[in-house]
């Protein structure tokens, strides 16, 4: 993943999106990130684009990254609304090599078993759910 860090997700997709008509915030904050280089990307950064499912195999393996070394890593939101987005998304977990699945398997048990009260609710049932995902197990 570091190979890439110097790189934009324009680069990487050689795709440059033109100005976007629509002016919220999700939307031009997200056309500002593809200019970004992602080795400058943030956890909020990260969050944003996933949420969004842009960019996802140049982004997701960098938070897995995060997520490894803390489950509960924030962006702007709240405490573990990293692991929140990629639960939100997940079909992109098939675009993970193994390892990758692995270590995202494991944040998410992590989480799950800690019992934070910080995970709860909804946000809880899309981390079990994509732990079903990762296990091949889509069944409830």
């Amino acid at each position: 993943m570091k190979a890439l860090d110097h790189l934009t997700l324009e680069q990487l997709e050689k795709d440059v999106w033109p100005d976007p008509n629509c002016t919220s915030h999700v939307v031009t904050t997200c056309h500002q990130l593809r200019k970004k280089r992602i080795g400058d990307f943030c956890v909020e950064d990260l969050r944003i684009m996933l949420s969004q499912s842009i960019g996802v195999q140049y982004l997701l393996p960098k938070a897995i990254e995060i997520l490894r070394e803390n489950p509960f890593a924030e962006g702007d939101f709240f405490e573990g609304d990293l692991l929140v987005a990629v639960s939100r998304h997940p079909e992109n977990a098939s675009l993970l090599a193994s390892q990758d699945r692995d270590h995202l398997r494991i944040a998410c048990v992590t989480a799950v078993k800690s019992r934070d009260p910080t995970l709860r609710g909804s946000d809880l049932s899309l981390v079990e759910s994509l732990i079903r995902k990762l296990d091949g197990n889509t069944c409830k």
